[in-house]
């Protein structure tokens, strides 16, 4: 079985040169619903119950780490850029060894190994909660509690997330977010509580 691309992970099109960072993480949470249904709300549950048992015969799965590291590549103009080199290279390498036992797998699955850009996964809890301050909000200016993670490279702000963030993601459970200062990745995940109402909180 060959090894997937991160384009084909994505279903997108590595010909397209409209790939905005926008599409890219529509696809993203595309594919964390299709492959992973658990990631949706309630009220997601049963479309993607359905969805995935049409598509489970004729459509691979893959997991949440592909998906995360398919995303962290592609969204990634310089990532991107060398992602596309490496995976030139190692098509233009297949022709020319085409009869070699390496084929289309292997090369694949070394481009990937190039790129296994760290994504380490914690908690909301585990990052250092600040509440905005009543001055945030002077000149019209919104308040926003934001939650902070030291990153391996030094920065101990290196993620910052937002309320806005999270409600962004709510659906999923879970953000990526970059570090300010490095290629590193992280994975937050949390959960959305809802009050007696059925409202999200």
């Amino acid at each position: 079985m060959s090894q997937p691309t991160l384009y084909e992970i994505l279903s997108l099109s590595p010909h397209s040169d409209h790939l905005t960072p926008a599409l890219i993480k529509q696809a993203y949470r595309r594919a964390l619903l299709t492959h992973h249904p658990d990631k949706s709300t309630q009220h997601h549950h049963q479309h993607s119950q359905q969805k995935q048992s049409k598509n489970t015969q004729s459509k691979p799965l893959y997991t949440i780490d592909q998906i995360s590291l398919a995303y962290t590549t592609l969204s990634s103009p310089s990532l991107r850029t060398q992602y596309d080199t490496s995976l030139r290279t190692q098509r233009s390498s297949n022709l020319t060894t085409s009869r070699s036992h390496t084929g289309h797998s292997g090369a694949a699955a070394a481009v990937e190994q190039d790129f296994q850009t760290g994504i380490d996964t914690i908690d909301l809890d585990d990052m250092v909660f600040v509440e905005s301050s009543p001055e945030q909000g002077k000149n019209g200016e919104n308040r926003k509690d934001t939650w902070y993670c030291s990153c391996r490279c030094g920065n101990e702000r290196g993620f910052a997330l937002t309320e806005e963030d999270l409600e962004e993601n709510a659906d999923l459970g879970e953000v990526l977010v970059q570090c300010a200062d490095c290629t590193i990745w992280l994975r937050v995940c949390y959960v959305v509580a809802e009050d007696e109402e059925g409202e999200r909180r």
